[in-house]
Formats: C-alpha cells, sequence, structure tokens
C-alpha cells in the first residue's frame, strides 16, 4: 500500500550547503549563484518532464535549449527523443503512422538520435542526469538533462535491450507513443493487447530495477492501470492534460485522445508518482475540456492551480512539451515557463507548493528510481 506523502521543499541554498558540507562544492558550477548580486535572490530554479526543445523531435520553437535553461533557470529538463518520429505524419485528427520499421531501423534512428543528443550537451555544457546526486546538483544550479524515450519501439519488444538503452544514458522511459508496438496499447489507436503485453508489464520491472523512471504518457486507460499494478515505485504521466474522463482513439480531435481521467491521475497520485501539464494552446478553449487558449500562460496557471486542487500538490509537475505543441501551443520556450512561475508567485498559493510544481516533485520521483550514485 502506497500513501501520499509530504515533503519538505528544498532551497537551493540548502542544496548548496549540503555539497560543500560534501566536499563537491567545487566541483559544481554553480555560476547563477555565485553571480546573484548581493542583497537579491536568485529565481527559483524549474524542472520540466518532458520537453523536446533543442536538437530533436519537432523542433518548432526557434529558441535554443541550452540558452534557454540558462537564461531561465531550467535546471532539471527531461529531454525525449522522439523514437518513432520517422514514420509519423499529421491527418485532421492529429499525429497517425505513416509507415511500419524494421526493428533495426528503430534501433538505428533510436541510437543514432541519442548520440546527437550527447554531443550538444557535452559541447553546451550540459550535464547528464544519471544518478540521485545529479539530480540534487541540477537543482542546486547546474543545468542537467534527464535523457527519456518517447516510447520503447526501438526494443521492439524484447525487453533485454534496455540495458544498452541505460547504458546509453536513457533515464526515463515512455511505454507506448504513436506507432503499433507489442509493448501495449496506446490511446490515439484500436486497442490489440487490452492494455499492456507481457513484454509491456516485464518491461515495466526491468525499469525499475535498472533505475529508469517510468512514464505513462500516450498509454491507453487499461495500460496504465496494468503498468500501475506490476509497478514498485512513483510512475509519471509527464505531459497531457486530466478530464473526467480517459481519451480514446474514437475521440476527434487527437487532443482529447489524449487526455488522462481524473480517476487514474488519482490513482497515479496515490502511489507517489506525478502528472504532468503539457504547454498546449487550443485555438477555441473549452472550459469543460482543456481551457488554455493560444500562448495563455494565464489559462495553464489555472490549469495548474485546479489540479492541484484536484490531486495534491504533491503530484503534479511542469510537463510542457516544448517544440512538440506545433504551432498551437500556451508555452513554447522558457521565458514562457518562467512567466508561469512568476504569475503562481503573484497567486495566493503558498511558497512551498510552487516549489513542489515547479521543480520538487519532478526531483523526487527521480531519486525514488535513479540509482543514488
Amino acid at each position: 500500500m502506497h500513501t501520499m506523502t509530504t515533503h519538505t521543499p528544498i532551497t537551493r541554498r540548502s542544496l548548496l550547503a549540503q555539497f560543500v558540507g560534501a566536499g563537491l562544492g567545487s566541483a559544481l558550477p554553480f555560476a547563477g549563484l555565485a553571480q546573484t548580486p548581493a542583497g537579491s535572490s536568485s529565481p527559483m530554479v524549474m524542472a520540466d518532464m518532458h520537453s523536446h526543445l533543442g536538437v530533436v523531435g519537432r523542433t518548432r520553437s526557434p529558441a535554443d535549449l541550452a540558452t534557454e535553461m540558462r537564461a531561465h533557470s531550467a535546471t532539471l529538463v527531461s529531454w525525449a527523443v522522439v523514437a518513432d518520429a520517422p514514420w509519423l505524419g499529421n491527418n485532421v485528427r492529429g499525429v497517425v503512422q505513416t509507415g511500419e520499421p524494421t526493428g533495426a531501423e528503430l534501433w538505428a534512428f533510436f541510437e543514432k538520435t541519442v548520440a546527437t543528443m550527447r554531443a550538444y550537451a557535452e559541447q553546451n555544457q550540459l550535464a547528464l542526469v544519471r544518478t540521485g546526486v545529479e539530480v540534487d546538483a541540477a537543482l542546486a544550479g547546474r543545468h542537467s538533462v534527464v535523457l527519456a524515450s518517447e516510447s520503447a519501439e526501438f526494443l521492439s519488444g524484447d525487453v533485454s535491450g534496455l540495458r544498452a538503452a541505460f547504458d546509453l544514458g536513457i533515464r526515463q522511459m515512455q511505454l507506448v507513443h504513436y506507432i503499433r508496438t507489442p509493448i501495449g496499447d496506446a490511446s490515439t489507436s484500436e486497442p490489440v493487447h487490452k492494455g499492456l503485453s507481457d513484454a509491456g508489464r516485464e518491461l515495466v520491472g526491468a525499469c525499475e530495477a535498472l533505475g529508469i523512471l517510468v512514464d505513462l504518457s500516450h498509454c491507453s486507460a487499461a495500460a496504465i492501470d496494468q503498468a500501475l499494478a506490476a509497478s514498485t515505485k512513483p510512475l509519471v504521466w509527464s505531459h497531457g492534460w486530466v478530464h473526467a474522463d480517459s481519451g480514446s482513439h474514437r475521440d476527434s480531435l487527437g487532443y482529447l485522445q489524449r487526455r488522462l481521467s481524473m480517476e487514474q491521475a488519482r490513482k497515479i497520485a496515490a502511489r507517489g508518482g506525478v502528472v504532468g501539464l503539457w504547454g498546449l494552446g487550443v485555438r477555441q478553449p473549452n472550459a469543460g475540456y482543456w481551457n488554455v487558449g493560444l500562448q495563455d500562460r494565464a489559462g495553464y496557471v489555472r490549469e495548474v492551480v485546479k489540479l492541484i486542487n484536484l490531486i495534491g500538490a504533491d503530484h503534479v509537475a511542469f510537463g510542457s512539451d516544448i517544440a512538440g505543441m506545433g504551432s498551437e501551443w500556451a508555452l513554447n520556450d522558457y521565458g514562457h515557463l518562467r512567466e508561469v512561475v512568476k504569475l503562481l508567485e503573484a497567486s495566493k498559493l503558498e511558497a512551498a507548493t510552487i516549489e513542489k510544481v515547479a521543480y520538487g516533485n519532478f526531483a523526487r520521483v527521480l531519486k525514488a528510481t535513479l540509482p543514488a550514485a
């Protein structure tokens, strides 16, 4: 039985003291802290459970990842490779599969893209988060990325290949995305597995055994329930939105298909997990659905506050999906996300609640899953 817990907020000052006390202070580039003028406070750090900003994915934001992270104190970003990207297209309903890749093609694309991501991170002095200690370093000011895969297609149903992905640095794994996979069913396509396959349930356990955070985004309702039943650690729904009922492949639009039910959001929360809200902006906001318009940061903040009230402050986070929204977005760079934090700070929310949503909750589930050091 898992229960909700309240966590004491972690501040940059307290984390810096921990590293200095452990003799690690000189090894960490706390440039932001060192350059803060006397008598002023540095901005709250931000974390993001799902981003494509930079050199991967449908990069429809002109912003540069490293520049944005440094300019706006986004120090812990889950940076996702779209592992099935070459085989996707769009129709009037949304994203659809357009090709049938072989297992070799899936792995080759995944491996090549992760190599590109790692090279970019090294060239731009972005640290890779692989352990709990490195999560702490990110919260203390070291600009860091969590390498994530938006789906496990590259495994072709063979869970034994997960170790190779772990060795490449993957620390967050989404089970399904848009193309058909032997792992399980997505909410946007007709189900064939009645949730997760045997390989899908095995993958949940294998991720937890290695130290990879399991991401339920894009899963069908049945797949979410089965993943929760197979898990022993907190899971995340990194990006999407929450409604009274689940999305279905029968829904008329892609963003409707992608909704998480309130019942399942509460199940994720009850297991200690976290739900991330994406930065989608729709042309016709609907108060009964996703009520966020184009470039509507205030609308996004309202949805964040609403979800906090529904599932608790310990279980809500940012999952921006920056550069993955196409032309319909409410936020599309980290300057926009900083605006969100400022609006939250100007609201009646307690500072501890804002800290949890802005960075603490994502950091907590990472540390509950990743190797400690």
